[in-house]
């Protein structure tokens, strides 16, 4: 499956991360997979500097990969990535979208309404947005494949995060409205849910104990890394998921089928 996307320019959203001499997220390892397998990658994120760094380091190793600054609650900003997407590439087949932001944990009677609304925004408004703007492209292109990194969280919660919960789970239903709206388009649109794992983006929330304390609660016994969660996007992303659309994808170690440890 060396070239499984040869031909398939794909837009990745949150995918600054894409630099293998630090810590990968779903997204940055993502883009580097589809561009090793004969795929144009265009990254998208508002870290600029990890972002253009990594788009170097792949471009230094022959992959097609270019770098655009998108801040997912802006819509100037996503069509401004589209357009330079398919200037380029005459083309969008994929847009695969991991922006996240969590919230601290607080209960809901003390979470700060601007804390919530921002974790809303950069989640829900920013899948509907990036959806919004990458379907005009895709049919043009024939049909394509979205999908939203959603999270676990989506069917379970924990003590706090209720806003996190929230939009993780809205992101769900939101796949399949647009699914609906866009089979007939050839466009699918899919939602991948993570359990926990190693990423920066956990790194920064989670610290070793807590992630000890975590594996515990898995059945396969330990935390996922970036790799055991990215072969799944990229089924959903390629042409051999062609009839899979307005789907959920756990990919979480067995943890919301497990009631958890007795003792």
């Amino acid at each position: 499956m060396s070239n499984r996307f040869a031909g398939k320019v794909a837009l990745v959203v949150g995918g600054a991360h894409a630099d293998e001499s630090v810590s990968l997220g779903f997204a940055g390892l993502s883009a580097l997979e589809i561009a090793r397998a004969g795929g144009k990658v265009v990254i998208a994120d508002i870290d600029d500097e990890a972002g253009e760094r990594s788009v170097a380091k792949m471009r230094d190793n022959g992959l097609a990969a270019r770098y655009v600054h998108l801040d997912v609650t802006s819509e100037p900003d996503w069509r401004s990535a589209v357009e330079s997407t398919t200037s380029e590439h005459g083309r969008l087949d994929i847009m695969i979208m991991a922006a996240g932001i969590n919230d601290r944990g607080n209960p809901i009677e003390t979470t700060d309404v601007k804390d919530w609304q921002r974790v809303m925004d950069v989640t829900n408004l920013g899948m509907f947005l990036g959806v919004k703007s990458v379907v005009g492209a895709m049919r043009e292109s024939g049909g394509g494949s979205i999908v939203l990194i959603s999270s676990m969280m989506a069917h379970i919660v924990r003590d706090g995060s209720s806003a996190y919960a929230t939009s993780r789970a809205g992101m769900t239903h939101f796949a399949r409205s647009a699914a609906v709206q866009h089979g007939p388009d050839n466009i699918r649109v899919n939602t991948v849910l993570p359990g926990w794992a190693l990423t920066p983006f956990t790194t920064d929330a989670f610290d070793d104990e807590m992630m000890a304390r975590f594996a515990r609660r898995v059945p396969l016994g330990r935390v996922a890394d970036a790799s055991d969660i990215v072969g799944s996007i990229l089924f959903l992303a390629s042409d051999e998921s062609t009839y899979v659309t307005g789907s959920e994808l756990l990919v979480d170690g067995g943890v919301t089928a497990w009631i958890g440890p007795t003792d």
